[in-house]
């Protein structure tokens, strides 16, 4: 079996679309789709991942199917009032320097926030304001995560402050990060028997009789990177620390059965964006941070 993760185009967070550089992306992409074999089709419910996924495949016929647990790995951080959340997360942007705090508002931050965290530091009974916009996961400074080891452990890092902190999927019953991550890996392991490949304790998966079809997910790195660390049995935090996918860009994982009826999941390549070389296109800085700390411009 073949699994490609594709990512969305530069992103347009306030309205949840794609900017005009990302639907330059998803048009490059789409004249690499006959060449990727993309098979059955899925993809986020998140308007950035539908519209990449409309471009890239448009005049194609192939039909897509929406997966609400493919959207974003939305687990945000209220860091008021938490000294610990503001050392994990240190230059914290002040809601008072954000896009108006409504529904639909991206804050720069890189998230848009998700309706139960909202609730969560909404103003206090007393009509107080909370000081710090959310954060997430992959907004950890590496001086916090590599002086952790638990956090690299693929067993430790479940019991991590971070993995027992964080706040709700949107619309699903989970409460902190660890919550939200057997969430969506159990629908991603259901998702995977669909096409008989039932995983087993350590990562490997038994299959009756191995299929060569392809299942194509257009959504979003932080998602790609938790199932990615299911796959593997590792921590997630690890490849959110230590991967960029840059919009648009191609993961391809395929199984290998070199004992009959047993498969492991091994990946070909990671974050490609060979499509926007052709096309003459420079991939978008988003999911990355300053490549050194005077770089202007760039996220810190």
């Amino acid at each position: 079996m073949r699994l490609l993760f594709i990512r969305h185009g530069d992103p347009e967070y306030v309205h949840d679309t794609l900017t005009e550089k990302g639907v330059c992306e998803a048009r490059a992409l789409a004249r690499l789709i006959p060449q990727l074999d993309v098979g059955d089709c899925y993809v986020s419910p998140l308007g950035r991942a539908r519209k990449t996924a409309q471009l890239a495949l448009e005049g194609t016929g192939i039909a897509v199917k929406q997966q609400d647990w493919m959207q974003e790995f939305m687990t945000d951080y209220d860091v008021n009032g938490s000294a610990q959340l503001q050392r994990i997360f240190p230059n914290t942007m002040r809601m008072s320097e954000t896009t108006e705090y409504t529904s639909d508002s991206y804050q720069s931050i890189g998230t848009l926030v998700n309706p139960s965290l909202r609730r969560r530091i909404a103003a206090d009974e007393d009509g107080t304001q909370p000081e710090y916009a959310p954060r997430v996961a992959w907004d950890m400074i590496p001086e916090y995560y590599t002086s952790h080891p638990e956090l690299s452990d693929p067993v430790s890092w479940r019991t991590s402050y971070v993995a027992t902190h964080g706040g709700n999927l949107e619309d699903s019953p989970v409460s902190n990060f660890l919550a939200c991550y057997d969430y969506v890996t159990e629908h991603f392991d259901a998702f995977l028997a669909g096409y008989g490949y039932v995983r087993q304790e350590g990562g490997l998966y038994l299959t009756k009789r191995g299929v060569e079809k392809t299942a194509t997910i257009f959504c979003h790195f932080g998602i790609t990177a938790v199932l990615l660390s299911r796959l593997w049995n590792t921590s997630p935090f690890l490849l959110l620390q230590s991967l960029c996918m840059a919009p648009t860009s191609v993961t391809e994982v395929v199984t290998e059965e070199r004992s009959e009826g047993q498969a492991y999941f091994r990946a070909l390549r990671i974050g490609d964006t060979t499509h926007l070389t052709l096309a003459g296109l420079k991939p978008s800085f988003a999911a990355r941070f300053c490549e050194t700390f005077y770089s202007a411009g760039q996220r810190h």
